[in-house]
């Protein structure tokens, strides 16, 4: 099952909810959120804190709710941070970026055409073991034959199973469980720069192969555009520099 998760507790002070309400870097590490920390995300083990919040299975996360979160229980927001960051940074850096593509900090910060990024976590036993990230952006696509279209997809931006966990088919089960949350087939979706593996993955899985490479690095699958295709726009147009480049908005790495 997905769902988003939150205890009953007493009413928090007017002064802390709007102090998360309105402070995306509350109750974060005054040291960067991108950072490895000594453990890895496998070897973390959940504290009793975040049994209420954080059940067996898929559950899905907003920047709104992890707010709510803080609110409602600080230790438990803190220690949800960490092992987010954990694996966000553990993903930047199986990808070789700089930095992580999720942490509560950027899901509390970034919004996608006006919704909020959704990360689902999966957890396994007393392990969070992977998360996969999902958002709309706005793409400008080139056909074949020439000439563009602007799509405003949903996206997979950061998809990742801890090293350690990986090859167990906990990948399958994260995407599956994105799919039923979010009511989409794996064609409705554009793919951030999908790593080798990744599309092998979306070929056995789910018959998607045929694509048109873009400049801007997202695969929209040709199956997009079959009937029913969510939310794409007909209006076409030259493109400018900046519309181009959107290659920096997040990676699909190794799930598996």
């Amino acid at each position: 099952a997905v769902g988003s998760l939150y205890a009953e507790e007493t009413a928090p002070s007017e002064a802390r909810r709007a102090y998360f309400a309105h402070n995306s870097y509350a109750g974060q590490p005054r040291t960067p959120s991108t950072r490895i920390t000594s453990k890895n995300a496998y070897e973390m083990e959940l504290p009793q804190v975040l049994e209420p919040y954080i059940k067996e299975g898929v559950h899905s996360w907003t920047g709104e709710q992890l707010a709510d979160l803080g609110y409602d229980n600080f230790e438990a927001f803190q220690a949800f941070s960490e092992i987010l960051d954990t694996l966000g940074a553990e993903s930047g850096e199986a990808q070789h970026l700089k930095g992580a593509l999720t942490s509560v900090q950027i899901l509390r910060q970034e919004r996608s055409l006006g919704e909020q990024r959704r990360c689902y976590v999966l957890r396994e036993r007393s392990k969070v073991l992977g998360l996969l990230t999902v958002g709309r952006k706005h793409l400008y696509y080139w056909h074949r034959g020439g000439g563009t279209k602007q799509l405003d997809p949903l996206c997979v931006l950061d998809f990742y199973v801890s090293n350690k966990a990986q090859r167990a088919g906990y990948g399958f089960k994260l995407f599956e469980a994105m799919l039923a949350a979010e009511g989409r087939e794996a064609r409705c979706f554009a793919y951030d720069r999908p790593s080798p593996k990744m599309l092998p993955f979306l070929r056995k899985h789910y018959g998607l192969a045929d694509y048109n490479e873009q400049p801007n690095n997202f695969v929209v699958f040709d199956d997009y555009f079959e009937d029913g295709a969510p939310l794409r726009r007909t209006e076409v147009k030259s493109p400018s520099k900046s519309d181009v480049i959107q290659a920096d908005a997040g990676r699909v790495v190794d799930i598996f």
